[in-house]
């Protein structure tokens, strides 16, 4: 273990327990395919008494190794066993949170700090979607009471978990055009932009907007000709609003260059009269 004094985490102990497990399970194996042996050991049991002093660090169980003589140490009785990998995927702990759909609670930024995450996933929180299943279930004073989190402070947590994000501002290209466009359409896309099926509120330079079309991640909306640029803010919660500054005015067509004097072609002079061309061919009859 450490050096005297010092104290470890219970659970790096364990796991460098299992992993010199791992090694000599590995070495065994290696060992039984270069002899060919026909029979062979394999561990299946281990058990340890350990004595230790315990502490409690930050909502962690640390250990202190105890003395030859120390009768006040308390006594850890561990068993490791071996268990296939069946029963490792069924009873394990689904850790990889990686999708979008359903980030983990360390999105929730400085809404709760570590401890209060901590104290989370102790009882099974441990992404975003299962704090909000357990808001619909009616449960938020059981979990406040249970992890010491008042109702208000869940109810912020959630509220920033689904704030409204936005990615890009910009003209839609099917809002229609010329003469038959009443309106010119801004498509909003982003993530959150739903909640329980309901969209956004959307508002630009302090005035609600129309939405005509709401998914999750986008939103088409219907502004008024002034409203095409400017600070657009959106909310599902009024304490957890999202602000975006953009411009979407159509850039001005070019005007073609103004004819000048210079530009406009001389009239056309004939080098011979009208009249001069009897004249200047005498085998051709002048005009009547």
């Amino acid at each position: 273990m450490s050096p005297a004094g010092s104290s470890v985490p219970l659970e790096d102990f364990i796991q460098a327990v299992q992993s010199q497990l791992d090694n000599a399970q590995a070495r065994m194996t290696l060992k039984a395919q270069n002899d060919r042996l026909a029979l062979t050991f394999a561990i299946k049991d281990i058990s340890l008494d350990l004595r230790a002093h315990v502490e409690m660090q930050q909502g962690d169980i640390r250990i202190r190794p105890a003395g030859a003589n120390d009768g006040d140490a308390s006594v850890f009785h561990l068993v490791f066993t071996a268990i296939t990998r069946p029963m490792i995927d069924e009873n394990a702990v689904q850790l990889s949170v990686e999708d979008d759909e359903d980030p983990s609670i360390d999105s929730l930024g400085d809404a709760l700090d570590d401890d209060e995450k901590q104290r989370l996933e102790r009882i099974g929180v441990r992404t975003v979607s299962k704090l909000r299943d357990m808001q619909r279930q009616g449960l938020e004073r059981s979990v406040g009471r249970i992890t010491s989190l008042s109702p208000d402070k869940l109810r912020g947590a959630l509220a920033r978990a689904s704030r409204p994000m936005v990615d890009d501002v910009s003209q839609d290209p099917e809002g229609g055009d010329g003469a038959g466009a009443l309106r010119s359409r801004l498509r909003v896309r982003g993530r959150n932009l739903l909640k329980d099926g309901i969209p956004a509120r959307v508002m630009i330079a302090g005035e609600a907007v129309s939405v005509v079309h709401a998914t999750d991640s986008e939103l088409v909306l219907a502004p008024a000709p002034h409203q095409l640029a400017g600070q657009m803010s959106l909310e599902h919660d009024p304490r957890e609003t999202a602000q975006v500054y953009f411009d979407a005015v159509p850039a001005a067509r070019p005007q073609p260059p103004a004819l000048t004097a210079d530009a406009v072609p001389a009239e056309w002079t004939p080098a011979v009269a009208p009249a001069d061309w009897a004249s200047a061919d005498p085998g051709r009859e002048p005009l009547q």
